[in-house]
């Protein structure tokens, strides 16, 4: 399955499935996506999902960006951004995403996994202005950070996925183990440290 997350200054707003072959997005009611947007078109863009998925402009007063970068068509991959007006879509393809993550286990083992309790996982802050708390990410995404950087941690399943939504003052993305990440999510591992805003975390398995 591939999917859109829609998020608006760094805050996810809703996510999408691409069900359709054709997905358009624009101020117009009629639109499939309906952006409350100064800044979009009636029917700015399009999303095109059949072999492969596409982003293309529907000649919109603005254009659209694909990882920055302005263009009138172009093929998706896995973890790309696109900007339409004060919005940006993350393109998810599970397909990519579940191959990466696909690990072989024993039947014996494959047997007892429907009887294993839900992982549970939380980020503590270990520098800050609220050292020592710590944030359950229970729910399917988490935000971290302030209006300057924000970054959010998804969770697909039994795992977690580090998600760069927007850059610090220089455009400086947040960090995972002290290294930037880009557009690509992030799986996250016990122990990883994130840096966001002014702000140090430690993932951690409860």
């Amino acid at each position: 399955m591939a999917r859109l997350i829609v998020t608006h200054q760094g805050t996810v707003i809703k996510e999408y499935d691409l069900t359709k072959e054709k997905i358009t997005v624009g101020r117009k009611p009629s639109n499939d996506i309906v952006l409350d947007d100064p800044t979009v078109s009636g029917v700015h863009a399009a999303f095109l999902h059949m072999q492969h998925t596409y982003v293309e402009d529907m000649n919109s007063t603005n254009g659209i960006k694909l990882n920055g970068k302005e263009i009138n068509k172009r093929q998706l991959n896995h973890g790309d951004l696109v900007q339409i007006g004060q919005h940006e879509f993350k393109f998810i393809d599970d397909a990519v995403q579940d191959f990466e993550s696909t690990v072989i286990i024993a039947p014996q083992v494959q047997a007892s996994a429907a009887t294993k309790k839900t992982v549970k996982a939380s980020v503590v802050i270990t520098q800050g202005a609220k050292t020592g708390e710590s944030i359950a990410l229970n729910k399917p995404y988490t935000k971290l950070g302030s209006a300057s950087q924000v970054a959010v941690i998804a969770r697909r399943g039994e795992s977690f996925y580090l998600m760069p939504m927007t850059g610090g003052a220089q455009g400086e993305s947040p960090k995972l183990n002290g290294k930037q990440i880009g557009a690509e999510s992030m799986l996250l591992s016990p122990g990883d440290i994130i840096e966001v805003a002014t702000t140090q975390l430690k993932f951690q398995i409860d």
